[in-house]
């Protein structure tokens, strides 16, 4: 009866090698994976982009607009990126994993949460820099990962878009103020004169 035992010892340590090597090649394949969307982005390269998606991705931005597969990533981007009525001029974007990706199904399934920085300036002009919070997830087909999802997310209460708003919007208040203030004097005037 230990024979089996005996026999089957071995095997314990040469498997624990194994999956560790297979989880660090996922890693190193998922790292550049991310480092090719960011260098697609960057370059404002669209098909360089798409190529790392999923046929079936689902991509939220943090405007909250959901993208539903290749298409429809590509249609947003055109949309925000190109033509006359485009909404940002120019970006750029610095991300960074929190951490190794989870890997789930025999490392062919990969969660990973991160920050971006993201530097924009607007068709208006307007430049300013907003940090976000993302998370993906990878699928990996026929030896290649893909993004299947991504979304991301900006801090609700405090961010550039929001500041910039609020500073409008004093802006705006002290002009009313102002001119009421006027339309008094002038209306005190008129009446005084009548």
């Amino acid at each position: 009866m230990a024979q089996p035992l005996l026999a089957q010892a071995p095997a314990a340590p040469v498997a624990a090698p194994a999956a560790a090597a297979a989880q660090d090649q996922a890693h190193q394949e998922l790292r550049a994976t991310k480092d090719r969307l960011v260098a697609a982005l960057n370059a404002k390269n669209v098909d360089a982009l798409l190529a790392e998606l999923d046929g079936d991705v689902r991509l939220t931005t943090m405007d909250s607009v959901l993208s539903r597969g290749p298409d429809g990533v590509k249609g947003y981007y055109q949309k925000m990126m190109v033509g006359s009525a485009k909404l940002v001029e120019d970006m750029s974007i610095k991300a960074d994993p929190d951490e190794l990706s989870i890997l789930y199904a025999d490392n062919r399934l990969a969660l990973t949460t991160g920050t971006a920085l993201v530097h924009f300036r607007l068709a208006t002009g307007k430049e300013m820099d907003v940090p976000l919070r993302w998370t993906a997830t990878s699928v990996n087909r026929d030896g290649k990962w893909k993004i299947a999802s991504a979304q991301f997310g900006a801090d609700m209460f405090d961010n550039p878009v929001l500041n910039a708003s609020q500073g409008l919007t004093k802006y705006l208040a002290g002009g009313a103020g102002l001119l009421g203030l006027l339309a008094g004097w002038l209306l005190g005037r008129r009446k005084r004169t009548a």
